[in-house]
């Protein structure tokens, strides 16, 4: 018994502790040298910024985006408070893998498994983001989403296979998590859970408690939703705003709702399998391993689904992080079978070399961090040169990652443009408008669906004053206010 004990405590140190660290710390270097301009949360680092200095701007920016998602910042907020730049985001990174890395035991110890295949299928992930590096796949969002997937996913197959109610609880709290991860992981999590009453239905015994199962599994994930469509409605004034963007996006919008819900077509065969298991088998309590490794392979292939559905309708800035979750799963998947070591250790090699024709190649930056401050200092002379009395908002996401080193009060974040309101608050001065170009993801910023040719043609009351790399200054022209009428006949 105290062998036993000593090797079970032995294990532990090993896939819990020693190992996560060592990996955690090999990926955080060999991102640090793969690429000098590599940044492992940019856009969350901005948000954690207005966020400490406890603005109005930081509280919208947590929960004003579908794809700029509230985990991410909570999770880097700590960090961010604790820690100077870059430091933080080095710590925030190492801490999120260490998390992947336990998914990674949690989710192959649970078949009794060896600590060298759980070593194994820790190291293949390291190998998959080492040979396939890339900008989106080395962040700390999508360490985040894969620890979660794996969680979600494994719990789901365990409670196929053994029916323990902390399987139930534990995709529920995971698929809770996945929704505050953003809009491409929202299919995901209500695959994760709504799966969970009905690979119970095999079983005359469970399936009575079908709503017991739904309920348990699902209220996590309704809460967090819930919440955050909440602190929209208090913070923005719209308890939808968050999803406002894909009306602009998606110009097809109910078929890309209906595409969603196509990836849990691909799990259908999975749960005839798992029906099929628990039928045999009604002596004992659970459909099986065989039934949880077609439920694992079928949830990475809808994790594959939904990131083709994205990149039909040309919302794929997260396909990356979707392909290398479904890549994790299968790992684990491919990790929880009965084989010899040795034969495990090949096919996990194999595995790892081609996925680097899934992800892609290596993609390397310019090797140079982008000069932020450049851009706002060129910004404050061309506009200190024609007025003293100016004052410059720059907008959306992309304007609070361009202002975290900035310390002037001439340039100020703003992610929700109402020209009126400006006016109205900063009566006398000269206002102008900061815009970034609509590529990728900033397509999805608040002021493209509410302005969509601000960028092109500015709009009204807004005259285009120059430009600045991928940025176009804007003034604010518009007719004195009656206060400033008011102001400058008293100034007679």
């Amino acid at each position: 018994m105290d062998q036993d004990r000593k090797t079970y405590r032995l294990v532990r140190v090993l896939t819990g502790g020693v190992t996560p660290v060592a990996l955690a710390a090999a990926i955080l270097v060999f991102a640090r040298l793969h690429d000098g301009a590599w940044e492992p949360g940019a856009q969350v680092a901005g948000i954690c910024r207005e966020l400490i200095a406890g603005t109005t701007v930081g509280r919208q920016a947590l929960f004003g985006s579908c794809w700029v998602a509230p985990l991410p910042v909570l999770f880097y907020l700590p960090f961010a408070w604790l820690l100077p730049e870059p430091v933080a985001g080095w710590a925030a990174f190492f801490v999120a893998w260490l998390f992947v890395f336990w998914t990674v035991r949690e989710a192959v110890k649970a078949t009794g498994q060896s600590a060298w295949r759980i070593v194994l299928a820790q190291g293949a992930i390291v190998g998959m983001m080492a040979l396939s590096p890339q900008q989106q796949t080395l962040q700390i969002t999508t360490a985040l989403m894969t620890g979660l997937m794996l969680l979600a996913a494994a719990a789901l197959a365990d409670w196929a296979a053994y029916r323990r109610l902390r399987d139930v609880v534990a995709a529920g709290a995971s698929g809770a998590f996945l929704v505050l991860c953003g809009l491409p992981a929202f299919a995901s999590a209500g695959l994760a859970v709504g799966m969970l009453p009905f690979a119970a239905c095999g079983n005359r015994e469970t399936r009575v408690r079908f709503q017991a199962w739904l309920l348990l599994g699902g209220l996590p994930l309704v809460y967090a939703a819930g919440v955050w469509l909440l602190m929209n409605r208090l913070i923005l004034g719209d308890a939808f705003f968050f999803v406002r963007s894909l009306e602009y996006l998606v110009p097809r919008l109910p078929v890309f709702i209906c595409a969603l819900f196509l990836p849990g077509t691909v799990l259908l065969p999975a749960l005839a399998v798992t029906w099929v298991c628990d039928a045999r088998g009604p002596e004992r309590p659970g459909a099986g391993p065989a039934a949880a490794s077609a439920l694992l392979i079928a949830f990475a292939l809808a994790l594959i689904v939904c990131g083709q559905v994205l990149k039909i309708f040309g919302v794929h800035w997260q396909l990356l992080t979707m392909n290398v979750c479904a890549l994790a799963v299968l790992m684990i998947a491919l990790a929880r079978l009965r084989q010899p070591v040795y034969r495990l250790g090949l096919s996990l090699a194999l595995f790892v070399w081609l996925s680097t024709y899934w992800l892609g190649g290596t993609a390397r930056s310019d090797g140079v961090p982008p000069d932020r401050g450049d851009i706002c200092r060129q910004v404050e002379a061309h506009v200190n040169a024609r007025t003293p009395y100016g004052r410059v908002f720059v907008l959306g996401y992309a304007g609070l990652d361009l202002l975290r080193g900035y310390s002037g009060e001439l340039l100020l974040p703003n992610m929700d443009l109402h020209l009126g309101s400006l006016r109205r608050a900063y009566l006398g001065q000269n206002l102008y408008v900061l815009v970034p170009r609509p590529v990728g993801a900033v397509r999805a910023e608040s002021v493209f669906w509410k302005y969509p040719d601000i960028y092109e043609l500015g709009g009204d009351r807004l005259l285009y004053a120059a430009s600045f790399g991928e940025w176009r200054l804007f003034e604010v022209i518009s007719a004195p206010t009656q206060e400033q009428l008011d102001e400058w006949k008293k100034a007679r």
